[in-house]
């Protein structure tokens, strides 16, 4: 493990490492997300490419108050600080985006440290099954090839053969487990394809990183184009969607595509709310299918279902039409809400059936609306927060309590927790995503951070009078 890769195991520790890292970068990951275990490979290489900035690791579902001071709604999800502060994050599993910004945030940290690269060699490129040798290496005393030099060479290199794959080792002798288990997808599944050693030629295996913005190895590529590594290869072959893909890549099927999107659209607009699955809702064909079903069962509301089993090319279509890569799938009115983890995580936390609802304009937001206005009417002072003043159930909410206690301020406080249509109203109606809310004189005051800034400064009994005196 990078010796700049920690996981931590408390809020106090997350804070000691964040306030002593001037550059660093979070990954909140979960043990049940498979797409965590696949990112945290890409995050443990990143942290290996890039020895300055501190790599952490946090368990999003130990350490809630970390997670929601950072707006941690579903895993993966990345943060990149500089200075202390966020300046850019990436949420879901999106190998390329975090590369690409932990590459843009902090390469030229990476660029100070690092000397110059390995003389270069000249690569292998064989065919699949007849490896061929070309040139020699360079001489010792070559000079390092200029990333602008290389450019036009990797472009040449990943459109020398309609499918390449790059990769550690040859097909006859892998030097990689990852390699080896590509290798014998793309032939299992009958593609035709050469390769290329990365381990022959450092400029290309570091100067590749960047080209397709994938820090890891193998990377297999159809017409110029990153398909994935060895997780999403391997999972393609797997459900038999390997060979489709490629071919599709390579323009067999373009003809068709038009007419398969207008397919998909009608689909979508033959339901408000469309479940593709695998299997139906009375006999599903995998776990997953299966638990959405019982959670949309679990809310009473009525469903469409297709079984992407059935159908090959709608299965595969609706990949690109989603941009979403696994199954079930979920939408409403058209629009994507998620998969299994995401639709789970919306029942566990009461949160599934208020947005089906919001997203079919099921119901008028007016009646809560109404009910927060006179919440905020008939207490000067409010506390919008988790738990209650005598047991709150969050470190944020506990800390705004302490800090009204310490200036004698009576307040009424109200537990969202107890109230979905509270919790999700007060973020839409005063544009604040997070809890706890001080409100005073039904005017936002603030969250957690800017009140115990206040508290701290002597401000805050100075300023919730002003405000409590104020006209409205």
């Amino acid at each position: 493990m990078s010796h700049n890769l920690k996981t931590v195991q408390s809020d106090a520790e997350f804070r000691k490492e964040a306030s002593a890292a001037k550059y660093a970068a979070i990954h909140f990951w979960a043990p049940w997300c498979e797409p965590c275990k696949h990112m945290d490979v890409v995050f443990e290489e990143l942290a290996k490419e890039y020895p300055v900035p501190q790599f952490l690791r946090v368990e999003a579902e130990e350490l809630p108050d970390i997670s929601e001071e950072y707006g941690v709604s579903a895993v993966p999800f990345f943060v990149i600080l500089k200075d202390h502060k966020v300046v850019d994050q990436v949420e879901g599993a999106d190998a390329a985006a975090l590369t690409q910004k932990v590459t843009k945030h902090f390469g030229s940290l990476a660029a100070s440290i690092k000397g110059p690269t390995a003389p270069l060699a000249n690569a292998r490129i064989a065919s699949n099954g007849a490896a061929s040798t070309s040139g020699a290496a360079n001489g010792v005393g070559s000079k390092q090839q200029s990333q602008q030099a290389l450019q036009p060479r990797l472009d040449k290199l990943v459109h020398s053969a309609p499918v390449m794959l790059f990769m550690k080792g040859t097909p006859e002798g892998p030097r990689c487990g990852f390699s080896a288990k590509v290798v014998d997808a793309l032939q299992k599944a009958g593609i035709e394809f050469k390769h290329f050693d990365i381990l022959s030629d450092e400029a290309v295996r570091q100067g590749l990183k960047g080209f397709t913005q994938w820090p890891t190895y193998p990377q297999l590529l159809v017409n110029g184009e990153l398909v994935g590594g060895c997780d999403i290869i391997t999972e393609m072959q797997q459900d038999g969607s390997l060979k489709t893909a490629v071919q599709e890549a390579l323009g067999a099927k373009l003809d068709a595509n038009t007419a398969l999107q207008q397919r998909i659209k009608h689909l979508l607009d033959s339901s408000p709310v469309v479940l593709f699955m695998k299997g139906n809702p009375d006999a599903p064909r995998c776990g997953f299918s299966q638990q959405v079903v019982s959670a949309l069962r679990s809310i009473d509301v009525p469903f469409d279902s297709h079984d992407i089993l059935k159908d090959e090319e709608l299965r595969q279509g609706l990949k690109d039409y989603s941009q979403w890569p696994t199954y079930p799938q979920l939408y409403v009115k058209g629009e994507l809400l998620g998969g299994c983890d995401v639709i789970l995580e919306m029942q566990q936390d009461g949160e599934l059936k208020h947005a089906i609802n919001e997203t079919l304009g099921a119901g008028s937001a007016a009646p809560v609306e109404q009910r927060i206005h006179k919440l905020l009417k008939d207490n000067p002072v409010m506390l919008f927060m988790k738990g209650s003043r005598e047991e709150p159930r969050c470190g944020f909410s506990q800390r705004v309590v302490a800090a009204l206690q310490a200036i004698q301020e009576p307040f009424k406080t109200f537990d969202i927790l107890s109230d979905e249509d509270v919790r999700q109203g007060l973020k839409k109606m005063f544009d604040w995503p997070t809890f706890p809310q001080l409100y005073v004189n039904g005017e936002l005051l603030g969250g957690c951070d800017i009140i115990t800034e206040m508290a701290n400064s002597g401000d805050l009994q100075e300023t919730v009078e002003e405000m409590k005196n104020r006209m409205t």
